[in-house]
């Protein structure tokens, strides 16, 4: 066997610092410093370093960061076997995650892990592994801790009437003096004005959005140089835009935050909080709109009849899964005027082009399907398959190639493995708490709060265990069944009249090009254009 002595190790030099810990735009010292001490210590012991992976502003709550990414993608393709941290709380501080790199993801990938003030080396075990657990809890707290004083400062400076938002609400700009303060955009705040002005001569959102892409006024996302995605409609103006300043309190002075708040510190995933939590301002900067003017522009959307057939929503069979085959975007639903009745005395619906309907001739065609001669021609075209491929078997077979390379049951079984080490790894740290309390390394009151959150994380973990162990075992059954596969081929051509839900396990999509030529596409591999 190889001594480890004589393994050449080639290593990742990891640093981080979170946004609360930086302070400024340039590079922090703590990184500077952070490098150079990973350095001297590679040097010393012959560890030949690679590259520095670098988030300078990046919270250790979680590992979607830049420089991180990039480290791993290095591991995944054999550059680097050792990575090397100033301590395991700029590895990360979710002590769970943390967790499963530091005992499952770097052993299983042969990966060196090495934290230098924790004096912790995979490769030489030693007393301070034990505590590594501990540390990793600690460090969880300390996140918690200061998540919540940046909510509290965050709030105080809402309170204060000062933004903390990323984005500038259009027709504004920061101040030079206070950049937490709102001025007024003088080019930007014209626009808007004029866009209230048009809604008082009765102009629609459709209408107001497509004169001024037609003018080649820059739309807020081009004005303001937000780094988005390139499509076909960056430049243009959209109705939802226009509705949006025209509801926006923000013109008359009114300053609305804190409006959402995230379901839990370690999601990213937002929720609307109720109106008593919101933070609002009146008269907190200038207005761009006079109070009368928003009052009357929105009192006017107010008055709308509800009784309008266009407000009326329709769960039309096919809808959602008609896409434009030139522009691709998702084709609309509308129903053509009362006059225009089929044999059956209903009202007519088509598809149309959702950009063309929204732009008109700035991009795409104008092109539309009749709904229920769709509806017609897919129904029938299906049943021609599947009576087609059940005959001579190709059908089973297409089916078995997509439960195959669609790997769902390696997903859930992969997922349930996880969560299974995470409960592992979970009983050694509530184990090791015991030691560390009996040994005076922790005092009652922490051996009893640390305690309960780690049995709160496990008891969360079990229940997503249970269900995940449920959903595997049903899975297993509908996908793997004969009975079952055959069930939905012969129940399907038996149909006089398909349900939305059957056709979408069907179908992924439906195109319609300009010339109206209609393409399925099944969920089995098996395409047709009709």
């Amino acid at each position: 066997m190889q001594n480890l002595d004589e393994k050449e190790y080639v290593a990742g030099a990891y640093t981080r610092l979170s946004v609360v810990e930086s302070g400024n735009g340039e590079e922090s010292i703590s990184i500077i410093n952070q490098k150079q001490y990973i350095k001297e210590f590679a040097e010393k012991n012959g560890i030949a370093l690679y590259d520095y992976y670098v988030d300078d502003g990046y919270s250790g709550g979680n590992f979607d960061r830049p420089g991180f990414r990039k480290m791993i993608n290095d591991i995944e393709c054999g550059v680097i076997n050792c990575v090397i941290t100033k301590d395991t709380s700029r590895l990360g501080r979710d002590f769970i995650e943390t967790g499963n790199y530091i005992y499952k993801y770097f052993p299983e990938h042969d990966v060196r892990y090495i934290a230098i003030l924790d004096n912790f080396d995979t490769e030489r075990p030693s007393e301070a592994d034990d505590i590594i657990p501990f540390k990793t809890v600690v460090n969880d707290m300390y996140l918690k801790e200061t998540s919540k004083k940046i909510k509290t400062i965050r709030h105080k400076l809402m309170d204060d009437g000062l933004f903390v938002g990323s984005s500038v609400p259009y027709g504004y700009k920061r101040s030079d003096e206070d950049n937490r303060k709102l001025i007024i955009d003088e080019y930007a705040a014209e626009v808007v004005k004029r866009i209230f002005e048009m809604k008082l001569d009765g102009e629609t959102p459709g209408m107001i959005a497509r004169a001024l892409s037609d003018e080649g006024i820059l739309t807020p996302n081009v004005y303001k140089e937000r780094k988005r995605e390139e499509t076909i409609t960056t430049n243009l103006w959209k109705p939802s835009t226009i509705k949006h300043i025209l509801s926006n309190e923000v013109y008359i002075g009114t300053l609305i935050q804190g409006k959402y708040g995230r379901v839990s510190l370690k999601s990213k995933k937002k929720k609307l909080l109720p109106k008593s939590q919101w933070v609002i301002k009146k008269n907190n900067h200038p207005a761009i709109i006079d109070k009368k003017i928003f009052e009357k522009v929105n009192a006017k959307d107010n008055k709308s009849c509800n009784c309008d057939t266009r407000n009326v929503k329709y769960d039309y069979l096919l809808k959602g899964l008609v896409v434009c085959a030139d522009c691709g975007k998702t084709m609309l639903v509308r129903r053509v005027p009362s006059r225009a009745k089929n044999a059956k005395g209903e009202t007519r619906s088509i598809f149309c082009c959702r950009t063309y309907a929204n732009y008109r001739n700035h991009v795409c065609s104008m092109h539309y399907f009749r709904e229920d001669t769709l509806n017609d021609l897919v129904f029938k075209e299906i049943k021609r398959v599947f009576t087609q491929y059940s005959k001579d078997n190709l059908l089973n077979i297409e089916y078995e190639k997509t439960l195959s390379n669609g790997n769902v049951l390696d997903k859930y079984k992969k997922e349930l493995d996880e969560q299974q080490e995470k409960l592992k790894y979970l009983d050694k740290a509530i184990s090791e708490l015991y030691s560390d309390k009996n040994s005076g390394i922790i005092s009652e009151d922490e051996f009893v709060n640390i305690k309960k959150d780690l049995e709160k994380e496990k008891k969360n973990l079990t229940h997503s265990i249970n269900d995940l162990s449920k959903m595997l075992g049903t899975s297993k059954n509908n996908l793997t069944s004969n009975k079952a596969k055959n069930k939905m081929i012969n129940d399907f051509l038996k149909l006089e009249n398909p349900t939305k839900n059957i056709l979408s396990e069907i179908i992924s999509k439906i195109t319609i090009d300009k010339n109206k030529k209609v393409r399925i596409y099944f969920n089995f591999d098996i395409n047709g254009v009709v």
